[in-house]
């Protein structure tokens, strides 16, 4: 193992260790033309300025990386969920806009973020208080406030939001930067749910103006916002899934492009007879003698084991059907006699062009979302950025 790098954290010195790209082979190729085409389609969809969201790793595309393209593609704010996020990001050499929206304000965190120049929502009015005396002397922090039009998950209820504005307004280590909401469904064209948030919103926004609060940032649209509705009023988007080429709902929008494909390769062949069960619990039995292929990938990686009995991929141009009980590491899958070790032309999950099977089948096939299962991209998956 090599050195990665060393954190300091609580007052100890923790050595953090991480496996060499060199040693990797299950690779994640993302193709750095397909988001900034994207980039480009939202910002003129929304007709805003675009706060990429790069939560959960970058949604398992790899949050530094992806923010250095985004940085040369002249992006000037990144969203990410948590403090922690934000301050990865700057030890990373990020020097632009970071908005991060949450943490434990009695954590070292929030102190840390102070002296990092990071834009800190803040998501509870009793909070507020507390915040404002942890402000270092000297120091101007921007906040954005996070206000919660009817998701009812973290922000400061609606009802509470003018008197929060008008609270941290009067603190002079202060500066209201932007104000924010996150929508519940907007996947959904025209949904009275959405329209309502999106009233209140607007709403707010007004009777601040006229005690002469404008927060100059001013976002609620999530990637179904940017998609399905006009928010050119507003200043930012804040687009997450759609910078990777998945809308809100599970289904290909041809106006995006898809960003990441997974490859594996072949590290054994063999035979199995006639009538033998494959992998754990032998719930694939063999209806005659075949020859099988093992591949080095498997549900720690980012397979979900829910596809077990479901999935295939695609060896050579060729679909094939994975055998067998999806294991921690490995796939066993139907094999020709034309494939051979070390093969590379597998493809688990490709963008439509280069493999017919995207990442909305396979979440298919695991009854569940493409977003769960990018956020599981294991650290054994080599990411590749490709332009």
């Amino acid at each position: 193992m090599k050195t990665k790098k060393t954190k300091h954290f609580r007052n100890k010195t923790l050595k953090i260790y991480a496996i060499p790209s060199s040693d990797k082979d299950i690779k994640a190729i993302i193709d750095i033309s397909a988001v900034k085409h994207n980039v480009q389609y939202l910002k003129k969809k929304t007709g805003t300025d675009i706060m990429p969201v790069l939560k959960a790793d970058a949604y398992g595309h790899g949050l530094v990386e992806m923010a250095r393209h985004l940085r040369l593609m002249g992006i000037k704010y990144i969203g990410v969920a948590t403090l922690g996020e934000a301050i990865l990001l700057r030890d990373s050499g990020d020097k632009g806009r970071i908005l991060a929206w949450l943490y434990d304000v009695d954590g070292p965190e929030l102190k840390n973020a102070f002296h990092l120049d990071i834009d800190i929502a803040i998501f509870d009015e009793q909070t507020i208080p507390q915040f404002i005396r942890l402000i270092p002397k000297h120091k101007i922090i921007k906040v954005t406030m996070f206000v919660d039009t009817g998701i009812n998950r973290a922000g400061i209820p609606y009802d509470k939001a003018m008197d929060a504005f008008i609270e941290v307004s009067k603190c002079k280590q202060i500066q209201v930067e932007g104000m924010m909401s996150h929508l519940v469904c907007s996947g959904i064209k025209n949904s009275p749910i959405v329209n309502e948030q999106l009233r209140k919103f607007r709403d707010l926004r007004s009777r601040l103006a006229e005690i002469n609060i404008i927060p100059p940032l001013v976002h609620i649209a999530n990637t179904g916002g940017c998609l399905n509705y006009d928010v050119s009023d507003f200043t930012l988007s804040r687009p997450g899934s759609a910078i990777y080429g998945i809308p809100a709902l599970p289904k290909i929008n041809n106006n995006l492009r898809l960003v990441m494909t997974v490859k594996s390769y072949i590290v054994q062949l063999k035979y199995v007879n006639k009538g033998e069960g494959i992998g754990y619990d032998w719930k694939y039995t063999t209806p005659r003698r075949i020859r099988v292929a093992v591949l080095p990938i498997g549900y720690a990686d980012i397979i979900p084991r829910s596809t077990s009995g479901k999935l295939y991929i695609y060896i050579n141009k060729t679909r094939r059907k994975v055998l067998g009980t999806i294991s921690m590491d490995q796939i066993i899958v139907e094999a020709k006699d034309t494939d051979k070790i070390n093969d590379e032309n597998i493809i688990i999950f490709g963008n439509g062009k280069n493999c017919p099977q995207t990442i909305f089948d396979v979440a298919k096939q695991g009854d569940t979302i493409p977003l769960e299962v990018l956020c599981h991209t294991g650290n054994r998956i080599n990411r590749v950025y490709v332009k």
